[in-house]
């Protein structure tokens, strides 16, 4: 109506917000009787989503992708009896706000360690020493199996994980780890041979070259993704480094004791984190963060896109257990892959 009028957009907008805010209160007394008011009727007015709508579909999210991992459990056979305790390394555990995370590195970590650490016993010792420092969070690998503590805290503690989908997150294993992260020589000197398995001369040649350098760390082996995801696909489980292994191989989620009661996306983690924060009351102690990790996309597939057809199908077999149980769809993967060959082809 105000738009025939020729009335300007943000005027329209101003008018739309004033009806609703005069009209309100006359709704709520036209529908108290009942109990109810129209579903979303205040979001579709606005335009926006209220509180709680929201709340309302973070819950249905999660309860989805519980029963998702719950599905996949069954049909991967994943079910057993608990890892032993030397596995749970990755499982922080939080006593005051009765609280179990598993930190999936390259899926939001950090984010979540700066989070937890400010409602951390050990906060004092975090701040001097660093997030990533080996005694600055308690985890559950320090409990005997089958101990009080340990069930005690797998039975009746919040457990949550930020999981991320699973190519993306190996790019970004390689781009950290072999790329420009601050730790590339290290992790050259750790698995460069390995993923330079003498299959060329030009392999053994640059081996050769930092193998008998004067100086070998200031040699660079400069270790392609191609190679990287060659060597990751090996499956030797001491190349399986926590940043590239699978996920579920991290927070056992099938086992018999460990029951997740949040599953946050990393590509949706602002949302996923606040509502998890509401409900283990960290909300009133830290501010959630503002913005999801936005996906890789295009420099994804890119990437991808250099990589041979079997050795994508063999991540999807490595990562498949990750993709079905956290609800990530491989087949998208895939396509924004082919969708780049297209373009190089202008198919």
């Amino acid at each position: 109506m105000f738009k025939n009028l020729g009335v300007p957009m943000v005027l329209y907008l101003v008018i739309v917000v004033m009806i609703t805010a005069f009209f309100r209160p006359s709704l709520h007394r036209l529908y108290q009787d009942s109990g109810e008011l129209p579903p979303g009727w205040e979001s579709r007015l606005l335009g926006r989503e209220t509180e709680s709508e929201w709340e309302t579909r973070m819950a249905n999210i999660h309860q989805d992708r519980r029963e998702a991992l719950h599905r996949a459990c069954q049909r991967f056979n994943m079910k057993g009896p608990p890892p032993p305790p030397r596995k749970l390394h990755k499982l922080r555990y939080n006593d005051p706000y009765r609280l179990v995370y598993c930190d999936v590195a390259k899926a939001g970590s950090t984010t979540m360690k700066q989070i937890l650490a400010k409602v951390d016993p050990n906060y004092d010792y975090i701040r001097k020493n660093g997030l990533h420092d080996q005694g600055a969070f308690k985890d559950l690998s320090q409990f005997p199996s089958g101990s009080p503590g340990l069930t005690h805290r797998l039975t009746n503690y919040t457990k949550f994980m930020i999981v991320r989908e699973p190519l993306e997150r190996l790019l970004s294993a390689y781009q950290d780890k072999f790329m420009y992260g601050r730790g590339v020589r290290e992790y050259e000197n750790n698995y460069g041979k390995h993923f330079l398995e003498v299959r060329t001369p030009n392999d053994a040649d640059r081996w050769q070259k930092m193998a008998t350098h004067a100086s070998p760390s200031k040699v660079r082996l400069n270790v392609t993704f191609a190679e990287f995801v060659r060597g990751v696909l090996t499956g030797e489980e001491r190349y399986f480094n926590i940043h590239w292994q699978p996920q579920h191989l991290i927070c056992h989620p099938c086992q018999l004791q460990i029951r997740y009661d949040y599953i946050g996306h990393l590509e949706t983690m602002s949302d996923d984190v606040r509502y998890i924060m509401q409900k283990t009351g960290i909300i009133e102690k830290v501010a959630p963060p503002k913005q999801s990790a936005r996906r890789a996309g295009n420099n994804m597939a890119a990437m991808y896109a250099n990589i041979p057809l079997k050795h994508i199908r063999q991540l999807g077999r490595m990562y498949a257990f990750d993709y079905v149980a956290y609800s990530f769809p491989f087949h998208q993967t895939v396509r924004d892959i082919v969708k780049v060959w297209e373009d190089e082809l202008q198919l």
